[in-house]
């Protein structure tokens, strides 16, 4: 039997009681037969722990960033045992607070790029912005003891920077629990994702008039949180915040397809629960899901072009013999490729290549 590793896991974004990454802490937990840790900020006033033994969630109040990066890494200390365990950040910032802990002296350091951060592009925000996000991430990349990357695009990208092992190992699907349903009965499109701008909502919204005006029964869910209002110009366009995870599947089943016009991706979870789900899925033309999206099984389409998106998703709502038969292809690529018991394998042997680093 190989000896227990425990994980300790900061992360920047808040998690609720019923996250399905806390599903994936648990089956990891279960291989690596120790303790799981995760140390994220809360979100409004939901603060404390939660405790799922062998899982246990810390949650911080996080007015601004460096009180957070502050409150983690004293966090980290708290929680890391002597040795046996494996430090993880899922994010440059949580990065920056574990190589700032003292447990990082002991423990080894598996850093996880999910994103285009490297060398970040505009949809990242200003010139500091993206600056010092890439910086950050050259900084990590070069300190960590390994590398877990969710695509074989940003493996390429980040090899040249990494002194550790590199290791690709996309986002996983629970199949059993994202699965065909009753099929679609009307003609909702959802988009599924935080209400920020590298998200893109607002190109299928400029797209939405030309839909309602060939299908007037047609509606647009927006399913996710986050300041920005894209477009919802008429009771056809629906914000419907964000939806509890129990709920997805669901949703994703009943709708005609998914419209994903990000700028820029890892492995979007939305993206492979939706083709789980045998939903069709229009994606924007980017590396991340040129990697995931077969022809048989979605569409991708210039994430700049409201005209492209109307023609797209008119089409699909044309011909839902068409469309069943993209969402059944959809299902059969994600049964081959992204199920969720054996990704989770290999990612627990990864964890443990880094553990003996």
């Amino acid at each position: 039997m190989p000896a227990p590793v425990s994980v300790v896991v900061v992360g920047s974004s808040p998690l609720g009681d019923d996250d399905p990454v806390l599903d994936t802490a648990r089956g990891l937990a279960a291989r690596l037969g120790g303790r799981y840790d995760i140390v994220v900020p809360a979100a409004g006033d939901r603060t404390g722990g939660l405790d799922r033994d062998p899982v246990h969630l810390h949650r911080f109040a996080a007015p601004d960033r460096l009180r957070y990066l502050a409150a983690a890494r004293r966090a980290v200390d708290r929680v890391s045992p002597a040795a046996g365990a494996v430090l993880m950040s899922s994010d440059p910032l949580a990065a920056v607070a574990v190589e700032l802990s003292g447990a990082r002296r002991r423990l080894p350091h598996l850093f996880q790029v999910q994103g285009e951060v490297v060398r970040p592009g505009p949809e990242y925000g200003s010139r500091l912005k993206r600056y010092t996000l890439g910086a950050a991430t050259r900084a990590a990349l070069r300190r960590a003891t390994g590398v877990r990357v969710v695509s074989d695009g940003l493996r390429t990208a980040v090899a040249p920077f990494a002194r550790g092992p590199v290791a690709a190992i996309g986002s996983r699907v629970d199949t059993a629990r994202f699965h065909p349903g009753a099929g679609s009965s009307g003609r909702t499109v959802v988009m599924a994702g935080s209400r920020i701008p590298v998200k893109n909502h607002a190109v299928v919204c400029r797209a939405w008039p030309e839909v309602t005006a060939a299908f007037p029964d047609a509606r647009l869910l927006i399913a996710g949180d986050g300041p920005l209002r894209p477009g919802a110009h008429d009771a056809s366009v629906v914000l419907a915040g964000r939806v509890a995870p129990d709920a997805m599947p669901a949703l994703l089943a009943s709708a005609r397809c998914l419209a994903h016009p990000s700028l820029s991706e890892g492995r979007p979870r939305a993206v492979l629960e939706a083709m789980a789900c045998a939903t069709p899925v229009l994606c924007s033309d980017i590396p991340a899901h040129r990697e995931i999206v077969a022809p048989a099984a979605g569409r991708l389409v210039p994430p700049d072009d409201p005209g492209a998106w109307a023609a797209a998703i008119i089409a699909l709502l044309r011909d839902p013999g068409g469309a069943a038969a993209m969402g059944r292809a959809a299902r059969a690529c994600v049964e081959e490729r992204f199920e969720q018991e054996a990704n989770l394998d290999r990612y627990a042997e990864f964890i443990r290549r880094v553990a003996t680093a």
